[in-house]
């Protein structure tokens, strides 16, 4: 999360969360449906004396969390493929590339290796 990268609503010290950790495990066990940020429903333990926090979230936003990621993933991986295609159409020249060399310009050289063999 980093420093100004907001608070969790709910905020324990170390002592406070070792009482209430039963309570708060099993109240994030029981979330169903992801929040839109994973400090919705994280509780921040700030240790004493320590700048940064640890944070209790429940899994269900860290699976929503992940999911998302894989969804930008898979956007930039786009983006970039069709940079790529945009690139080679605006270039000026008689020269062609083989789909082996964009797959390797790409980094899937696995893919070529695997169909070779």
């Amino acid at each position: 999360m980093g420093r100004g990268a907001g608070r969790a609503k709910k905020v324990f010290t170390t002592s406070q969360a070792r009482t209430a950790l039963p309570e708060l495990a099993r109240a994030a066990a029981q979330r169903s449906k992801p929040s839109k940020s994973l400090l919705d429903n994280a509780i921040e333990i700030q240790p004493r004396g320590e700048e940064r926090s640890a944070y209790l979230v429940p899994e269900v936003d860290l699976e929503g969390a992940e999911r998302r990621i894989e969804e930008l993933e898979e956007e930039l991986e786009d983006i970039a493929l069709l940079r790529l295609i945009e690139q080679r159409t605006l270039a000026e020249s008689d020269n062609r590339t083989t789909v082996d060399d964009v797959i390797r310009e790409l980094g899937f050289h696995d893919l070529l290796d695997a169909h070779a063999a």
